[in-house]
């Protein structure tokens, strides 16, 4: 009697076991980490720049000067920075290299007196800047998501620089002057440091150093007088300018590597 009870038990025991397993959730596969693609800097991005500029404006008269007058000077002119920016980057490893083009309005201005009269003359000075643009290459070390850079190529401007001498003792006297208003071009250098806050969003800081070479002309004798032939004097004209900035660039995933392929079982 015993014995058919145990058994009884254990059969119940059994059938219960079953049962429980049954209504227990299957165990399905292990999900798949798919690891995120490696951060590049390769790509095209566009953005915005501002920042600061300083203008170096020198005049040299070429013929010593007018009426004795040394005919010399260096003003400077400081004024905002403003611009848009296209370029694209190429990565092979830790080396980040590509072209870069931009261009910046400028409100640099300067006018300058001469208070100091030789032999009843002196002179003024206007100069602008309107806009400087650039075609530059890019080459620099990348570590992660930092990017430090050098950068150097052609650059142009917009630039409009007069001279003209004054008089003091003939206030009617209509004295010569000396004016270029034109585009100028030259070469331009610089160095900067980027990060990437996400896969496509950057921020940067940089500065350039832009010669724009030389520009001569001849003066220009208003009214009625008239010089000598001999009096026919030239005039040279130097603009150069540092451009200190910070921008905003998006970049593009166009040559971004194609995310890990993970096989699954």
């Amino acid at each position: 009697m015993i014995r058919k009870l145990l058994l009884s038990a254990a059969g119940v025991a059994a059938l219960s076991t079953s049962a429980m397993a049954a209504d227990l959730p299957s165990r399905g596969a292990a999900p798949v980490y798919i690891p995120p693609p490696a951060f590049t800097w390769a790509g095209v991005y566009l953005g915005v720049t501002a920042g600061f500029a300083e203008g170096f404006h020198n005049f040299d008269d070429l013929n010593g000067g007018f009426l004795g007058y040394p005919g010399f000077a260096n003003p400077q002119s400081g004024g905002f920075a403003g611009g848009g920016t296209l370029g694209i980057n190429l990565q092979a490893g830790s080396l980040v290299y590509g072209i870069e083009t931009d261009i910046n309005w400028l409100s640099n201005k300067t006018s300058y007196v001469d208070p100091n009269v030789t032999n009843n003359f002196y002179p003024s000075e206007t100069n602008r800047l309107n806009y400087l643009g650039t075609v530059r290459g890019r080459l620099g070390l990348a570590v992660d998501r930092t990017l430090i850079y050098f950068t150097a190529g052609f650059a142009y401007a917009g630039v409009n620089n007069r001279f003209q001498y004054n008089s003091n003792f003939f206030p009617t006297f209509n004295t010569p002057y000396f004016n270029v208003n034109t585009t100028r071009f030259g070469w331009v250098v610089g160095a900067g440091v980027e990060y990437a806050l996400t896969p496509n969003w950057t921020v940067k800081g940089e500065a350039l150093y832009a010669d724009l070479n030389n520009a001569t002309t001849n003066w220009v004798s208003p009214g009625s007088v008239t010089f000598p032939a001999g009096l026919n004097y030239g005039a040279r004209f130097n603009t150069s300018a540092v451009i200190i900035r910070a921008g905003v660039n998006y970049k593009f995933d166009w040559f971004a590597p194609p995310p890990a392929v993970v096989a699954k079982y």
